[in-house]
């Protein structure tokens, strides 16, 4: 196989993105209490990115329980609309989605294999 980004590997480029973007400060701790889906009219995407995508990725990834489909990146660009600085986010969160939805729940592509 190629080389391919493990989605750990793209989740930590997902976390320094949205650090240098100033979206997340601080660790990516879960907000408790979150139903909406991508945080709609509870917390702005931004901080749903950092502090509910986040850990719920690591911790689907560390469990072996991927979901069979992801649109973030479709999310992230409604939510981001004009925000021209978070162009290369929304790559990487594209990569992430890509990932998952090629792999339709195939638990093997959470480490990279």
């Amino acid at each position: 196989m190629s080389q391919q980004v493990s989605l750990t590997d793209l989740l930590d480029s997902i976390e320094a993105e949205l650090r240098r973007l100033r979206y997340l400060i601080g660790e990516p701790d879960q907000l408790a209490g979150i139903s909406s889906a991508f945080g709609q009219g509870q917390i702005p995407f931004e901080q749903w990115l950092g502090q509910v995508f986040l850990p719920n990725a690591r911790a689907a990834i560390a469990a072996n329980e991927l979901p069979a489909s992801s649109h973030v990146a479709g999310a992230a660009v409604r939510n981001l609309d004009g925000a021209d600085e978070a162009d290369v986010l929304i790559g990487l969160l594209s990569a992430f989605d890509a990932r998952i939805n090629q792999s339709g729940g195939d638990k093997s592509i959470a480490h990279g294999s």
